[in-house]
Parts: structure tokens; sequence; C-alpha cells
């Protein structure tokens, strides 16, 4: 695991190129086939057919290299759907409306969200029914509960905000989104995006590690 230390510096010394290359691609480079964006492909999570988004240049191998904190470099109503699996967790807490406006924003009428991380409400649950094994040992090895409960919520100070249905959906209702509704990572969708339920990790059904929200943006 990267130290915050190191990515600070990364996105220091990176931050006017990749600037540079997301309003290139906005202006110049965006066609007209409205594509299906995955935003922050990661290093194994790159799906087929998509637009896969990431700000890591070195071992991540995106389709369009850009970082989501200048605001989504897509025109206006352009876009048919967003998808995000632990991303938005890392960004810090007060710039989450911003990043939904601009997905709205982004979005074409009728067009769809998939977003979603750790599910801070059902870690609670199991912090208090004292269940460790429910939660990773990752990034560190930790025996008590409350450690591991913090692997998962905090991941070393790398996760800067806390999500809850309410707390997510409630910023996706103000956006403009409607038909919001919690998904099973993994096994449900409405909108037949078999191919990212792939990608989405998930041992516990019945209290899911992450949370899931799928919503619409009006026609």
């Amino acid at each position: 695991m990267i130290s915050r230390s190191l990515r600070v510096m990364y996105y220091k010394a990176l931050d006017i190129p990749m600037r540079l290359n997301g309003l290139a691609y906005k202006r110049f480079r965006q066609g007209s086939n409205r594509p299906k964006v995955q935003l922050g492909c990661g290093q194994v999570h790159y799906i087929d057919g998509w637009l896969n988004l990431d700000a890591n240049i070195f071992s991540a191998h995106p389709d369009l290299w850009a970082n989501i904190m200048h605001g989504l470099p897509f025109k206006d109503g352009s876009v048919s759907a967003f998808y995000s699996f632990h991303v938005i967790e890392h960004l810090p807490d007060d710039y989450l409306p911003i990043f939904i406006g601009e997905m709205y924003r982004s979005l074409v009428p009728g067009g769809w969200i998939r977003i979603g991380g750790p599910d801070a409400e059902n870690a609670a649950r199991m912090l208090l029914a004292g269940r460790s094994e429910w939660f990773p040992d990752f990034p560190d090895n930790r025996k008590s509960v409350g450690g591991r409960f913090a692997n998962l919520l905090l991941c070393r100070g790398e996760h800067l905000t806390l999500l809850t249905e309410s707390y997510l959906g409630g910023m996706l209702a103000d956006a403009g989104f409607v038909e919001i509704k919690r998904r099973v990572p993994g096994r449900e969708s409405d909108f037949s995006c078999a191919e990212v339920l792939k990608h989405e990790y998930e041992d516990d059904f019945e209290c899911p590690h992450s949370l899931i929200l799928e919503a619409r943006k009006p026609t």
C-alpha cells in the first residue's frame, strides 16, 4: 500500500498534466458515442466496453488519465452511465456533493449511476456484535474488533468520509437523482450491468461490507 505522503507528492507533481489531459479530452477528443464510464478502474478492475478513468498512469493503464478532484472531464449530457466501486470514500467529505453534481451534469437524461464504498452502518453493527471475523485484516493485521473496524472505515487515513445509505442517498437526491435504490454488491442491478457485478468483491450478502446505490437522472 502506497503511503499517503507519496500519493500527495504524486498528485502535486502531476497536477497540471492531469488537468490539461482532462481538459483536452473534454474539448477535443470526446466523441458523440455517450460512453459508460468507470471512475477509478485501478490496476485490476478494467471493464471492457467501458471508458475507464483513473489518476494512476503508471500501473492502472486507464483509457482516460484524469483526476476526478478536478471535476469530471465530460461535456454536459454526454455520458450514459457512471460506475465507481470503492473510490468515493477516498474523496474529501466536503467534495462529495460536488462530485455527485458533476456526475449528474455529465449524464444524459435517463442516464444512471452505480456507486459505493465501505458500509459504515453494517460495520457499526458488526462492531457492536463483536464480530471481528467479519472485518478485513487489511491494511494492518489487527486482532481486536475495534482495530479491524478502523481498518475498514479508515484504512490508515486513506478514507476521508463515512458512507451510510441515508447520507449518500440524501446527496444523490439533493443533486436531482431519482429512483435511488440500495443494491446487493455483486448480485443486484436494475440496469443489467452484469459486466460490473463480477468486479464487486463480497462474501457476506446478508450484511455486505460495501454500500451500493443505484440512481437515475430524470428524463
